[in-house]
């Protein structure tokens, strides 16, 4: 009997131990799934929280990891405004224009958006949108 509750034992505290882990792996996986989601491609679309699209029709937005911009352009392609971003390293969490917001999306659930939200009200503050291709 003895036995059997030492192997049960052994089984929780290895399952804990587990469960453990898998969350922050699956956290830190998704943060740099997120990060090389986002600077891959273009954004053909940026949404403000005022219904704002930062990104004129035609035109398309960049991410780049070497400058930490965010780099639009119009139709033709000229840059006509920039805005800095950066990646909290471990956290689902992205500062645009100096203010840190929590990013929505889980680590694989979507290629095609990425939402920050205000931490302290959970709404949303602006949305990028990749084109459907």
């Amino acid at each position: 009997m003895k036995t059997i509750s030492k192997i049960m034992l052994g089984v929780m505290v290895v399952g804990v131990c587990f469960l453990g882990a898998c969350s922050r792996t699956r956290d830190a996986i998704g943060t740099d799934t997120i990060e090389n989601m986002v600077t891959i491609g273009n954004w053909k679309s940026v949404i403000t929280a005022a219904g704002t699209d930062l990104v004129p029709a035609g035109g398309r937005a960049e991410f780049s990891k070497q400058d930490h911009l965010i780099h639009y352009y119009n139709v033709s392609g000229d840059q006509i405004r920039t805005d800095q971003f950066a990646f909290s390293n471990g956290t689902k969490r992205m500062t645009w224009n100096n203010v840190e917001y929590e990013i929505q999306e889980n680590f694989v659930s979507s290629s095609k958006t990425l939402t920050l939200l205000d931490p302290a009200s959970k709404k949303m503050v602006v949305a990028f949108y990749r084109d459907r291709q």
